[in-house]
This record gives C-alpha cells, structure tokens and sequence, in this order.
C-alpha cells in the first residue's frame, strides 16, 4: 500500500505526495497506487493501441501528439493525452480506438499484454538538466499539492530522488535494462534532442513503427504543425473546450502549461555555475556505466 510524505528543507521548499515501494508517484493516481498498478497489469491492449512513455517533462505531449496525428491521418490537436498513471482502468477501456496513451511508468509497470509484444511502445530520453528547469517551472504553475518551492530546493529534491516519479537517473537506467534485456519488437526509442535537431526524419519514422502508411505531404504537414513555435501559438485555440477545462482545473494559467520553450541547452538560462558544477559532479557519477550521451546544448 502507498503512503502519504511530506518532504521539507529549512528553505521552505516542500513535496507531499504518495510513495509505493519506495517511488514518489503523483497524487492524482487512483487509489493507493498498489491496486491501481495491479489493473493496470491486467488491462485489455488493443493491437492498435499506442503507448508515449516518459520520465516528466521530456516529451510526452509532443510525442503523443505526433503519433495521434498519424493514427488518425488528421492533422489536428488532441490537447492532452489520457495517462495510464491518473485515469482510471474502466475508463481507459472505453475509449474508441486507435487509442494513444500518455505515461511516467516504466516498461514493467505497463499492462502485461504490452510486455507481451501487443501496442506499441514510443519511449523518449530527455537530457535531464533541460529536464530539470522545465519540471520545476512547470510544477511551480499547477494547483497540485504535490511540490512548492524555489528552483534551488526543487533542484536538490531532483537530485536526490525526491521527486515524482523518482530519480531521474534510476528511470533511465530502468530503460537502459530494457533496452538489454526486453526481445520485443514493439518499442521504439526516441532522443528528444534528436526530434528538434531533425523532426521530418522522426515523423517519418514513428509512422513506419506505428505502420502507418502516410504520403510525404502528409509527414511534412505533421511536422509543421508539431514543431514547438507552432504548437506554442496555436495548440490552445484548436483544442476542444472539454480539454480546456481539465487543463484549467489543473492550473490557472491561460494557456496549457506543458508547452513552453521546448529549446535543448535552456538549462544555462537557470543553473548557476555552481549549480552545475554540483549537477555535473552528480551525473557523472550515476552516469559512469551509461551506454548512451546526451546532448545539452
């Protein structure tokens, strides 16, 4: 069974949240978070389903965006996505297909069918500095109670694991492992850098993944429409109102606060020297046995 935690430093800074088996979930999700993971384990998997999975604020919105787009073979946006993590099983198995989920799990909290080789998997790695301030800002602008504090506390709580989700590093090498030991075909990895260095290259290759056969005019006009200057200035006036009031429940902001610069190296903007002397010290250490890089700028 999950419980309740509060976790404060001397500055204020503060997480109350759920913790199960020694991880910081949200506490948006159902229940006590044992029972939930268990339906979870036994949901029913479509073979057209579509899972977008990713340690927070690394691209889950943008993928899923991206690989709804090319579900349907309409160019239009879906707002956000239903989380396998918040909503509950009974509803999750109701929606109409092709169904494209959002999720913070790991590959071994997915639905057992999905570990199986049924769905697809679209999994995306986010440099974890440029992770970092995009957490805290966004974290900074929900009604949750989960977190409040300053960029300095929040960053020492991001640090140490204690925040939701868990250690940024213990979820990367949680999907390094997979990456290992998992004989599955129906994962595919996807670098967020990568994605804004070349998009059309990406969009191309999510849609072959997913087996979806869309011409080249198609693939173009997705990637126009998905690259983050677009999605800044028009996401909110095309999502439908039902959306718009989740998000405003959510937050108070005018606008959906997941989308917000999206640029690779914003973390400069932030850290202070001995900010990142701190975190650079820390990531190569837990980095050391890594089998991939990152690129920070």
């Amino acid at each position: 069974m999950c419980e309740w935690v509060e976790e404060s430093d001397l500055d204020g800074n503060c997480l109350k949240t759920k913790v199960y088996n020694g991880k910081y979930f949200a506490s948006i999700v159902p229940g006590n978070i044992k029972d939930h993971l268990e339906r979870l384990e036994n949901m029913e998997v479509r073979e057209d389903d579509t899972f977008v999975l990713s340690y927070p604020k690394s691209g889950t919105h943008w993928v899923f965006t991206i690989a709804s787009m090319l579900r349907t073979g309409e160019s239009q946006y879906k707002g956000s996505p239903y989380f396998l993590d918040y909503n509950e099983v009974d509803f999750l198995d109701k929606l109409p297909s092709p169904r494209v989920f959002g999720s913070h799990l790991t590959f071994d909290e997915l639905p057992r069918q999905v570990r199986e080789g049924k769905g697809k998997v679209l999994m995306i790695t986010r440099n974890p500095k440029d992770v970092a301030v995009s957490y805290h800002i966004f974290m900074t602008k929900l009604n949750a109670p989960d977190y409040r504090g300053s960029w300095e506390g929040f960053l020492k709580f991001y640090t140490s694991g204690k925040m939701l989700y868990g250690s940024w590093f213990d979820a990367f090498f949680a999907w390094e492992q997979t990456k290992v030991s998992y004989k599955g075909q129906n994962i595919l990895y996807l670098a967020y850098e990568d994605m804004k260095r070349d998009l059309l290259s990406n969009v191309t290759k999510i849609a072959e993944f997913l087996d979806e056969s869309r011409n080249k005019s198609f693939l173009e006009e997705v990637t126009d429409r998905c690259t983050f200057q677009t999605m800044v200035k028009t996401v909110m006036k095309e999502i439908n109102p039902s959306d718009q009031n989740y998000i405003h429940q959510m937050s108070d902001e005018k606008k959906l606060p997941i989308y917000r610069k999206g640029e690779v190296g914003d973390w400069k903007n932030y850290f202070t020297v001995a900010q990142n002397e701190y975190f650079d010290k820390i990531y190569e250490e837990q980095m050391k046995n890594a089998t991939c890089t990152f690129r920070f700028e």
